[in-house]
């Protein structure tokens, strides 16, 4: 990297910390704090539920997926995609009229307090060492692929990541998603366009990449396949329409017109980035064929197929831009992370069972000491892993995952549609789900399994499966599928089979669940009526367009200035293309803010 993007760097990180002072004011609730009292612009909650979503796994490790396999990447976010159509037409609603501050105020209501607690604590456990693995990981690939120490990753950005937060609240989160949704945006698009330029445009491209990346059975038979993706689609359904995951986003809205607004701009996103998106890592398969050589330091260096082809063809001070990318990715993660679980410390377990007579001011205070000691404990754990030699941080981070999030949210999907059940039934549906997840996760071998049905032919699945396998062994990667396809399958049938279960024990005379449960699903079908808005006096729109509208447009004149420094006459246009995108995203954002403000004076 040049003098110029370590400048480009420098500016991002202050620009970002710079978002919690800015957004101070905006909390003077606790429901401001910890999801903007309920009244943020669609568009930008859109954004930010984009940019959890698009995280910096797309330009790492799923660039080494699409290095590798090329287009068969895109199958999770076509999964995505269906979820989302989903939450769209049956849940979304459901979320925002809940009339909850945090995803465990919702668990409370549906479940009572005892799903609530052990919840809440589950989340408090388990999510610190996501931060610790997230940090970490970014800090492995910054220093190998940039030559940066790894410790002074992981403590600047966990540093800014939670001082943001701590400052800002919600507000500043997810405004900062949206302007880290624009950087992304537009150097994706730079990024592929570029490439395309490069190689002679769509139809060279086609011709040029390996045949592989379109013809998926290279990489596994079609029975494999359709296993695969049929339970990935029901994993990413399960999660992405669950009351952790969904309503995690959405109750920041005003209402649940504004909520599916917000989901069809995650919808848009995760339909029209990726196929952008997709293309230098792909295009890196052939410029760049022998990868290793030329990032020795990273296990895999497929990873670094993305920034070996942003060396290529970036003009020095965008190269940088690229960086702030993968640091927005993660960034917009983890201050995510960092204020849900803020905000369930404080309102589920601060004062339901430490407090209970704490002030809004008490419960901001505390909320923000609480995200301090959480983001310190994120920095500690990164810097933990460090030490380890030879740790295997990806299966373990799929480890954790398929042992806790799925049997966390089946419940909680299924318990928004089915209201029979008993107050028993949320808690005792994750530990039913756990222990399959955790039996499979640790001790199940594919090959096993395959073996034992071969063995048994008189079964009619055995039939079907040795038909499928008989004739030469699995490879690595049908296996790795295979296992993780059935270990999904078997948890979320054994889930639902038990959430179904305990229905049979539901009883009408259960007090005060059975009432605090129906109270629950009335207000979800309930549309949110304007007098119930809990907004202070500063929330209004012309507010909210008008900072928007500052900090784009303070952006894009910094990029300006990346004209000065010594490129080549198309590296200068890019980069006054580049700014003139974000500098006219800031004109019109102002501009919506006085019209907004005529409205509401009017």
């Amino acid at each position: 990297m040049t003098i110029y993007d370590y400048i480009v760097i420098g500016f991002y990180l202050v620009f970002m910390f710079m978002l919690g002072p800015i957004y101070k004011s905006f909390s003077k609730t606790s429901s401001d704090f910890f999801r903007g009292g309920g009244g943020m612009l669609w568009w930008v909650v859109g954004s930010s539920a984009f940019m959890t979503t698009f995280t910096a796994w797309a330009f790492t490790a799923g660039a080494a997926e699409a290095y590798k396999t090329g287009t068969l990447f895109l199958v999770i976010f076509v999964c995505n995609i269906l979820s989302l159509v989903f939450c769209y037409f049956f849940v979304v609603a459901k979320y925002r009229q809940m009339r909850i501050i945090t995803v465990m105020e919702g668990v409370r209501r549906r479940f009572g307090k005892t799903s609530e607690q052990i919840l809440s604590w589950l989340l408090v456990v388990v999510k610190v060492l996501y931060g610790g693995a997230m940090l970490f990981s970014i800090g492995v690939f910054m220093s190998a692929v940039f030559n940066v120490p790894m410790h002074y990753m992981i403590i600047g950005l966990g540093t800014i990541i939670t001082l943001m937060t701590v400052l800002g609240g919600s507000w500043s989160a997810t405004a900062g998603d949206f302007v880290q949704m624009i950087v992304v945006v537009i150097i994706t698009i730079i990024m592929g366009v570029l490439t395309l330029v490069e190689v002679g445009g769509v139809g060279a491209f086609l011709e040029i990449v390996p045949a592989r990346h379109f013809d998926w059975t290279e990489f596994s038979r079609p029975s494999v396949l359709v296993i695969f993706i049929v339970t990935l689609f029901i994993n990413q359904c399960i999660q992405m329409n669950s009351l952790l995951e969904g309503a995690a986003r959405f109750i920041f809205v005003k209402d649940a017109p504004s909520a599916k607004k917000a989901v069809l701009v995650q919808m848009a996103g995760l339909i029209l980035l990726p196929l952008i998106w997709i293309v230098p890592p792909m295009m890196a398969a052939v410029t760049h064929p022998n990868i290793a050589a030329e990032f020795p330091r990273l296990d895999d260096a497929t990873q670094a197929a993305y920034v070996a082809m942003a060396i290529d063809l970036l003009p020095a001070g965008l190269f940088g831009l690229l960086v702030c990318g993968i640091f927005a990715a993660t960034v917009t993660s983890l201050n995510s992370q960092l204020n849900v679980i803020g905000g369930s410390f404080v309102r589920n377990i601060y004062i339901q069972v430490i407090r209970p007579e704490a002030s809004e001011k008490d419960q901001i205070k505390v909320g923000r000491l609480f995200m301090l000691t959480y983001g310190a404990l994120w920095i500690l754990l990164g810097l933990g892993f460090q030490q380890m030699e030879g740790l295997d941080l990806f299966n373990l981070l799929l480890l954790i995952a398929a042992a806790t999030v799925l049997p966390l949210t089946a419940p909680l999907f299924l318990g928004i549609f089915f209201k029979k059940t008993p107050s028993w039934a949320g808690w005792s549906t994750m530990v039913a789900g756990f222990v399959p997840a955790v039996i499979l996760g640790l001790f199940f071998q594919v090959e096993w399994f395959v073996q034992w049905v071969w063995q048994n032919p008189k079964m009619t699945t055995g039939d079907v499966i040795g038909m499928i396998w008989r004739t030469d062994d699995l490879s690595i990667r049908e296996i790795l599928n295979l296992k993780l396809a059935l270990t999904t399958g078997v948890v979320a049938a054994v889930s639902t089979g038990w959430f179904f279960f305990s229905m049979l024990f539901y009883r009408k005379d259960e007090k005060p669940y059975v009432d605090d449960a129906d109270k629950f699903f009335a207000d979800m079908e309930t549309p949110i009526q304007p007098e119930e808005a809990e907004l202070g006096d500063h929330d209004n729109e012309a507010r909210q367009y008008r900072v928007l509208g500052n900090l784009c447009f303070g952006y894009g004149l910094f990029i300006l200035l990346l004209i000065f420094v010594p490129n080549p006459l198309s590296g200068r246009l890019i980069v006054f293309c580049c700014a003139a995108i974000v500098s006219a995203i800031g004109l019109v954002l102002k501009g919506l803010s006085k019209r907004a403000s005529s409205n509401e004076h009017g």
